[in-house]
């Protein structure tokens, strides 16, 4: 009977997996048009105010009004709002100087980062056939990631110090999801970033027009809704029923689908080393996803 629940479990995991990453696909593209317009903190702002609707609405259909009250909670929720935070806020201000498709892979170096980071912890450790395709979809990605080149703009580096954080905020979700449900991590993590988000961005950026945000009104609700809503509870839930490490390395299929969409709604053309780093993406995602 176990058995056949931890198997229930790794297939309703890998579905939200999967789910998710048809989502966070589209998420630099939504992005990148909301930030070229109101600023990278600004942009990352209202979508996150438009998120956090949905969230409370939901957060209150579900019922979960008495996890407030879980105060054994409150530690591992303000530091997975500090290191969300942290993350999204690098991405949208490093979409401000490289390519959507730039950012959709290097934030998937994250499962070279949780590798390293949580591959030794117990519940966190992959077996060969993972590691080696956890080891292959980097070499993609590296591929991907330096067209014949090791230069690398500020942009890609605010991304990539993105992708060494989201190891460490997942294993706090994931600490959290375990004492109270998703809807009351993403509403409290969300919550909490607001505020600081309003005053960096007042600090740090030009505050856009009423007219600039209205105009913007269609892209914030796709990244607020899609992308902080429905794509964030499905992670972590994912992450709650799988090993973070999986749960990246399934998300590695997310660039790739980034990539053919950059190219059909921005006109941004793959390079030769691009395309030669999907072979390895696609057979390390069928390495990492087989059962033991």
């Amino acid at each position: 009977m176990n058995a056949d629940k931890r198997f229930n479990n790794d297939n309703r995991g890998e579905l939200y997996a999967f789910s998710l990453t048809l989502i966070e696909a589209w998420f630099p593209i939504f992005a990148l048009f909301s930030v070229a317009a109101l600023g990278g903190l600004h942009a990352y702002f209202y979508s996150l105010s438009i998120a956090v609707i949905f969230l409370f609405v939901w957060w209150l259909l579900r019922g979960k009004q008495h996890e407030i009250g879980k105060r054994s909670a409150y530690k591992n929720l303000a530091l997975t709002s500090l290191y969300i935070t942290s993350l999204f806020a690098l991405t949208f201000v490093g979409l401000q100087y490289t390519s959507a498709t730039n950012v959709a892979i290097i934030l998937f170096l994250q499962i070279l980062f949780s590798y390293l980071f949580l591959g030794k912890k117990q519940g966190e450790s992959l077996n060969r056939q993972h590691t080696l395709g956890a080891v292959l979809m980097t070499i993609g990605a590296l591929l991907v990631l330096f067209p014949g080149t090791w230069q690398i703009n500020i942009g890609d580096v605010l991304v990539l110090i993105a992708a060494m954080v989201a190891p460490i905020a997942n294993t706090y979700q994931k600490k959290a999801r375990a004492q109270v449900s998703a809807e009351t991590v993403l509403l409290v993590r969300s919550l909490i970033a607001l505020p600081f988000l309003f005053l960096l961005a007042y600090l740090l950026e030009v505050p856009p027009s009423w007219q600039q945000i209205q105009q913007q009104w269609y892209w914030l609700l796709l990244t607020g809704f899609l992308v902080f809503f429905v794509s964030k509870i499905l992670w972590i839930e994912a992450i709650y029923l799988l090993p973070i490490t999986k749960v990246n390395a399934l998300y590695a299929f997310a660039p790739l689908m980034t990539m053919g969409l950059a190219y059909i709604v921005l006109q941004e053309v793959p390079s030769w080393s691009q395309v030669m780093g999907i072979l390895p993406i696609l057979l390390g995602g069928y390495f990492i996803t087989r059962h033991r």
